[in-house]
């Protein structure tokens, strides 16, 4: 052996030995429907826009809660007075000082804060519809990219007896016992199941391109799945969709909390001559050089001062009463649109169960269909044998399985999308699918 065959034999055990194939590539990852969707929740590109949303409605609910939070400042007023002792900027000139300061009552400060609460309320309700609806996106993505297999290999098997009916005529029409008319009609049906075919791939091509999207999944990686999502995706055991439904949507459940705390906040901005209470606890070191003790028979440079505040506004320009129209017009947007959204979800649940029963039965239907078509093809195959037939028949019994297969493809993907429909709307589908695991915080 030379020293390049050498060299050879020691890289391939090299390789074998770390457990890389040699001439093979690494092989796809498998999708499974659980996967699909952790990825969808993961990088939807719509949740990105839904969670920075919700974080700043929750921050900004936060900063108007802490207005009712004590504050303390660090301050220095270096300054003089000369005659009477007076402020600079509302301060005493000190060296040195420290200012505790509490908002004890005020109605607007707390209408604000409540306004910001039901803000928030509703940015988490919409990231937890966008969660659902990303979830369910992915599933009827994945759910498609299934059916078109099937769809595929169908028009496939339909081209493969088209072709062969119309090899058929043609060697026939040469001999004399087809017309040109029964060629013509075998080679448009050929050319129609081609067109079938490319029809069903660009169809996938075009379902592989949303399930890519919406879960990030690389352009040149191939979209594997790993199983049957019709077996995944659990049975509905529940026949009060429309209570499970109201209970889980998080839409209605914010419209609930907001319309509480707008009506709070409401009622707040009525109170039109409710008093500001505030505390305020102040230390500081007086400078020496503004002569306070000429002014003053027993000085000291230590400045204490603690003590509450009571204002009772008379006239604020104007934005009291503007105030409580914006609290009263968002009270009366919040109900409206609770009453609008509970008819809306009946009508939703109720064109789910319909569309559930309705597919239900067609694939029931279709399944049959299929069967029959199944077993003609089978006793048309001895038929044949038998002499009792021709091929034409059989050809067209061909066909007539792979259009029965295309329907049942189409009618098992029907059934669940309108099953999944139904399942994100009682609140249910990532859970199913993720286990314990709620999308986004939800319930």
């Amino acid at each position: 052996m030379n020293s390049r065959s050498k060299m050879l034999g020691i890289l391939i055990g090299v390789l074998a030995a770390t457990g890389v194939a040699v001439g093979q590539s690494d092989a796809p990852e498998p999708l499974t429907l659980r996967r699909t969707v952790e990825l969808a929740l993961e990088r939807a590109p719509q949740l990105g826009e839904a969670v920075a949303a919700r974080d700043e409605g929750a921050a900004s609910a936060d900063l108007a809660r802490d207005a009712f939070h004590p504050s303390a400042l660090f301050t220095t007023t270096p300054g003089y007075t000369y005659g009477l002792p007076s402020t600079v900027l509302g301060r005493v000139p000190a060296v040195v000082g420290v200012e505790i300061r509490t908002a004890i009552y005020d109605p607007m400060r707390k209408s604000a804060a409540l306004l910001a609460q039901a803000t928030e309320s509703s940015l988490g309700a919409s990231l937890e519809s966008s969660c659902r609806g990303a979830a369910e996106s992915a599933v009827a993505a994945y759910m498609r990219v299934y059916a078109d297999a099937g769809r595929v290999d169908a028009a496939h098997r339909r081209v493969d007896a088209a072709e062969t009916a119309a090899r058929r005529v043609e060697a026939l029409y040469n001999e004399g016992r087809r017309t040109q008319l029964d060629v013509e009609r075998s080679r448009l049906t050929a050319a129609r199941a081609r067109q079938r075919v490319l029809n069903a791939e660009s169809d996938r091509q075009l379902d592989e391109l949303e399930l890519r999207r919406l879960i990030g999944w690389p352009a040149t990686a191939p979209v594997v799945l790993a199983g049957n999502p019709e077996s995944e995706i659990p049975e509905l055991r529940s026949t009060e969709n429309l209570a499970a439904a109201r209970s889980a949507d998080p839409t209605l459940r914010s419209l609930g909390r907001e319309v509480e705390l707008l009506g709070q906040s409401a009622h707040l901005e009525s109170k039109r001559w409710a008093p500001i209470i505030e505390a305020s606890a102040q230390y500081q070191r007086l400078a020496k050089f503004n002569d306070y003790d000429k002014y003053y028979l027993a000085f000291t440079p230590d400045s204490v001062a603690v003590g509450v505040s009571l204002a009772l506004p008379l006239w604020t320009g104007g934005r009291f009463e503007d105030g409580r129209r914006h609290a009263r017009a968002r009270l009366d947007r919040a109900e409206a649109e609770l009453r609008s959204r509970e008819a809306e979800l009946e009508m939703s649940v109720r064109r789910s169960e319909a569309g559930v029963a309705r597919t239900m039965s067609e694939q029931g239907l279709v399944r049959r269909e299929r069967g029959i078509a199944e077993q003609s093809l089978a006793a048309e195959r001895l038929l044949v044998a038998e002499g009792r037939s021709d091929l034409d028949e059989l050809d067209a019994q061909a066909i007539a399985l792979a259009d029965a297969d295309e329907q049942a493809a189409a009618a098992s993907l029907d059934a669940m999308v309108e099953r999944v429909r139904l399942m994100s709307l009682r609140g249910e589908l990532a859970t199913a699918i993720l286990g314990t695991t709620a999308p986004c915080g939800g319930k």
